[in-house]
């Protein structure tokens, strides 16, 4: 929706605070349970955080006039972090992951109106505001993965 910088900013802080303080429920060895098939709460993490240190690199070419690379798929991308991030301790993923976080945040607020809002700034978005670009790395990212973060663990499958 239309927002300005203010709006945004809250947005992107309440975001912030709901993965706070779902990680605060959870100690350090429910950190390392599965929640799905393959991933840890730790994975989870790690995913937030490689998508808010892709989001400064994505910028950072923009603002030079390159266009990025998106020939990897997602899905193929995000297994690619994963199998990174998998033999990364749970301390390590932390650290990264708030290093992340500070690094992106940084990043917006020192972004121009025009960066942020205006459809045409930058070709590579075809029309949309980058500042899509900076939720869907931000809160609505952690929105989707809260649950996947706070569900019961999945017990080992009896083979």
């Amino acid at each position: 929706g239309v927002m300005d910088r203010a709006a945004l900013l809250i947005e992107l802080y309440a975001g912030r605070e709901r993965l706070r303080a779902a990680l605060a429920t959870l100690p350090d060895p429910a950190m390392l349970d599965r929640v799905d098939d393959d991933w840890t709460r730790k994975d989870v993490l790690a995913h937030l955080g490689a998508w808010e240190r892709r989001f400064v690199e994505l910028l950072e070419r923009l603002r030079r006039e390159e266009w990025p690379d998106d020939a990897s798929e997602t899905d193929e991308l995000n297994a690619r972090l994963y199998l990174i991030a998998r033999d990364t301790s749970l301390e390590v993923v932390r650290l990264e992951e708030e290093a992340a976080w500070s690094q992106f945040i940084a990043t917006v607020e020192g972004m121009t109106d025009a960066e942020l809002f205006d459809r045409h700034h930058f070709a590579w978005t075809q029309g949309d505001p980058f500042v899509d670009w900076v939720t869907g790395n931000a809160n609505e990212h952690v929105d989707e993965h809260l649950e996947q973060l706070t569900r019961p663990a999945t017990l080992p499958s009896v083979t």
